[in-house]
């Protein structure tokens, strides 16, 4: 969706002549875009309805996070209640644009930009919330972390290792029970294709991106293994 107005929008409001009217478009539903304006109105070749209602404010903004909004098609004669109530599972979920119309120019931004959510339907009017199907500024977002030791845990569907077809230790010639989590531990269970680590990360790369560590911990005598095996979870 544009970020910025056109020359001509900007014209308008600079001018106090920002005659608007806003319109929405939502579908295809079973094959049919539907068409609502404030008023009766031409617009890239589509005739809009005079049915929609905008009760409050409605923010053009640039910021990432939305905020849910809430229109009404007006039921003149009932018509909007029995297309909705027909379709009504169609609609909820479908793709709908909301514009504001500068009469003076034929020319318009889009204010809002996702799916009807909501549907509800009563004898006066038919209600529809619009909300994004993306919020970035709340969208949790799994992190990967990188480290020279593998992530998964030893003998699940990630890591591969099966008793009796995988390698066995050849200290006990039995199954493995427990994983280094380092990729000589994976050469010895030859499951190194699902090695997650990143076997070039070291100990002083590591320190050197993160930080060093506090004086009493870094004077403290450093183990010849760091990290204790992995028990099978």
């Amino acid at each position: 969706m544009p970020r910025t107005l056109s020359a001509a929008i900007q014209s308008v409001i600079a001018q106090n002549k920002s005659s608007i009217v806003h319109l929405l478009l939502f579908g295809p539903v079973n094959g049919t875009t539907y068409y609502f304006g404030e008023d009766l109105a031409q617009f890239n070749g589509h005739s809009y309805l005079p049915h929609l209602i905008v009760d409050g404010p409605i923010k053009y903004t640039q910021k990432l996070q939305r905020q849910p909004v809430t229109v009404k098609l007006q039921n003149v004669t009932l018509e909007m209640a029995a297309i909705v109530n027909a379709q009504k599972a169609a609609i909820q979920g479908a793709h709908a644009i909301l514009y504001r119309l500068f009469l003076p120019v034929n020319d318009s931004i889009t204010l809002f930009d996702g799916l009807i959510t909501e549907v509800d339907v009563d004898e006066q009017t038919v209600s529809l919330t619009l909300d994004t199907d993306l919020d970035p500024t709340a969208s949790d977002v799994p992190v990967r972390q990188y480290a020279a030791l593998c992530a998964w845990n030893f003998k699940d569907a990630n890591c591969g290792y099966v008793d009796g077809v995988s390698p066995n230790d050849p200290g006990t010639g039995l199954p493995y029970t427990v994983c280094g989590k380092d990729f000589a531990s994976c050469t010895a269970r030859a499951r190194t294709q699902n090695f997650s680590g990143f076997i070039h990360i070291s100990r002083d790369l590591t320190l050197l991106y993160e930080g060093q560590q506090p004086d009493a911990v870094q004077a403290a005598p450093v183990p010849a293994v760091s990290v204790q095996p992995w028990e099978q979870i």
